[in-house]
């Protein structure tokens, strides 16, 4: 039942800008174009952009984003409202499925201009919109009280194109309908479409009707409508509702047992919907191809399409990932540009000591020509100036090395709380409209407890800061194993949720150990974040310990990748790089920093790990008995 509604929400959610004009739409869409460049009115102009936004997405997707966009922009620079709503809700279409969250929130952004502006028609399609957003989202009972409240305001609507629209999304969301009513409305939903040649429309409830027959028992008469749908789409251009009709039919097909010609449909489904850039379609057509070889024992082929609906979920999730860290990634160019400000003074203080050191030199060179007497103490003064310069440049570079660890363990470890705190927050300030007092709370006590936890990781950096001044003094506490693995897992909870990680811990709860708070926290952390980092979809995290030598040895292993003998080798080495070497380097030096720790608490970091197979890290610690 999802997988339909998803079907249908990709291809009813497209309402025209301008329903009154009759929907010849890919006709309109090759006109917009054409004469695009003659259009002098910038008001016009927006118009004509966010017109060719939205028919895009009935054949090119990312057309859709590239046209809304240069909308908006320009709508921005003229203060033209109803411009900046109608791209906002253009660029809402384009993340249905690829990203909920963004698309929610521009949703929303055009929601409440539309309203500020009176738009009526514009209202009660995006109340529709949202509606269809949630249903998605399995709330049902939300999503049918946007619903209604745009089939009540389509009643009211000078022009009433919309209004069949939103029908069917009723027809296909509103269980409780009742066979009459269900056949009333769909009727009414069928003349409006005919009455404004909404080819689009028309072809839905001819499908619909193909479908409900067909279910029925007149499998011939269904299979035939769905047949002419798909030939008339093609003819008109509407890939989107062509790639969509590719669905049912090979369903009807294999349900006839012609599996070869149901394999066909699918295939075509998910050539064509890569081609036109439909990645929601692309991921249902992948699924249902994988699902049918591993059905009839085809490992080879299953194994095909499972790795193309894997690398599209990766793509997806990555660029849902981008979006949530513009501020990162800018927080990072500027720890990037102080660092080399302070590297261009640190080159200036060396120029000028460099040249103080000539200028004495010079002088004892001066002293000893003058005086064969006093060469002796000359040299002395001499050798005491050289040796002051290399232990001060030797602490310069150890300060420095430090200081350059220092950021990108922040750079690296402050990442997933504060991502997490962002997310968090524009959820709440985005969305408040849409979240229920439940929700609310939840996400609160989310930012509460991510906040304290970030508290408790400045904690054991400022830990590892003093051990490397003089006179630090360490000073081990007994402490209760499993709350201490369960707090440092905090902030990595949300990533294993969106990945169906499984976190599991086969530790007695009596276990205690003496060790230091703060810096096993951090040693913890480090370990988790990469094994949630590295572990596939739907893969296992298990924690273990065990007695050695009278230690406490805790064992986590992943099911990642796995390393090389030769990364395991330079592993704890600092500057050694990230286990991703197209990411920051944070993380290898946050290692090198653990295993550090692990030096001065009397502990043992050690690890193994097989291409394929994942990795093992042990930390072995003091046991109290």
């Amino acid at each position: 039942m999802l997988k339909r509604v998803v079907l249908f929400f990709l291809f009813t959610v497209i309402f025209l800008l301008n329903p009154g004009k009759g929907f010849s739409q890919i006709a309109e869409l090759s006109k917009l174009e054409s004469g695009l460049p003659l259009i002098k009115d910038s008001i016009s102009y927006v118009n004509a952009l966010n017109r060719i936004a939205m028919l895009s997405h009935l054949r090119y997707r990312d057309s859709c984003l590239y046209y809304a966009r240069k909308a908006k922009q320009i709508s921005l620079r003229l203060n033209y409202r109803k411009g900046i709503a109608d791209a906002k809700n253009c660029e809402a279409i384009y993340y249905v499925s690829l990203n909920n969250y963004l698309s929610a929130k521009y949703f929303n952004d055009a929601l409440q201009i539309y309203r500020s502006i009176d738009d009526q028609e514009n209202v009660c399609q995006v109340l529709m919109n949202i509606g269809v957003l949630i249903s998605m989202n399995k709330d049902d009972g939300r999503s049918l009280e946007y619903l209604h409240q745009a089939f009540e305001k389509s009643k009211s609507l000078k022009n009433d194109s919309i209004r069949s629209i939103v029908i069917s999304n009723l027809l296909d969301l509103d269980t409780t309908l009742t066979p009459e009513r269900y056949h009333s409305l769909s009727e009414e939903g069928m003349q409006i479409a005919k009455k404004y040649k909404d080819d689009r429309m028309i072809l839905y409830y001819d499908v619909s009707t193909g479908q409900r027959l067909y279910q029925q028992g007149e499998k011939e008469k269904g299979k035939a409508i769905l047949l002419r749908s798909l030939h008339k789409a093609d003819s008109l251009g509407l890939e989107n509702v062509k790639v969509w009709i590719y669905a049912p039919l090979s369903d009807m097909m294999m349900d006839e047992g012609k599996h070869d010609l149901g394999m066909d449909y699918l295939k075509r489904g998910l050539e064509e919907s890569g081609k036109f850039g439909y990645a929601d379609f692309y991921l249902i057509f992948a699924e249902k191809l994988y699902q049918h070889y591993k059905q009839h024992n085809e490992p080879e082929k299953a194994y095909y399409y499972i790795s193309l609906l894997l690398s599209k979920q990766n793509s997806i999730a990555e660029a849902a990932d981008k979006s949530g860290y513009n501020y990162l990634n800018y927080a990072l160019r500027e720890n990037e540009n102080e660092e080399l400000k302070g590297k261009v003074g640190s080159r200036r203080k060396t120029i000028a000591l460099l040249g103080s050191l000539f200028v004495v030199s010079v002088a004892l060179l001066f002293f000893v020509y003058r005086s064969l007497m006093s060469k002796r103490q000359h040299v002395k003064v001499q050798q005491k100036l050289h040796d002051v310069t290399l232990q001060q440049n030797a602490a310069l570079q150890k300060t420095n090395h430090f200081n350059t660890m220092l950021i990108s363990v922040i750079a690296h470890d402050v990442r997933q709380p504060f991502s997490t705190i962002v997310m968090l927050a524009n959820v709440f300030n985005d969305d408040v409209d849409l979240l229920s007092e439940e929700e609310k709370l939840g996400i609160m006590k989310e930012l509460s407890e991510t906040s304290q936890k970030s508290l408790s990781f400045m904690d054991g950096l400022l830990e590892w800061i003093k051990s490397k001044k003089t006179g630090f003094e360490y000073q081990p506490e007994e402490l209760q194993l499993n709350g201490l693995i369960i707090e440092a897992n905090t902030f990595f909870r949300i990533a294993q949720e969106k990945k169906n990680i499984k976190l599991t811990v086969n530790i007695p709860e009596q276990t205690r150990v003496l060790t230091h708070k703060q810096m096993l926290l951090f040693i913890l952390r480090n370990i988790l974040n990469n094994a949630t980092k590295f572990s596939p979809l739907g893969g296992t995290i298990t924690i273990d310990s065990s007695i050695e030598n009278g230690n406490i040895v805790i064992s986590i292993r992943d099911q990642g990748a796995g390393m090389s003998q030769k990364q395991i080798d330079q592993l704890f080495t600092a500057g050694s790089g990230d286990l991703e070497q197209n990411e920051n380097n944070g993380a290898g030096l946050a290692l090198s920093i653990s295993y550090e720790m692990a030096m001065i608490m009397n502990a043992r970091i050690s690890l193994d790990s097989e291409l394929e197979k994942g990795t093992i890290f042990y930390i072995s610690l003091k046991n109290v008995k």
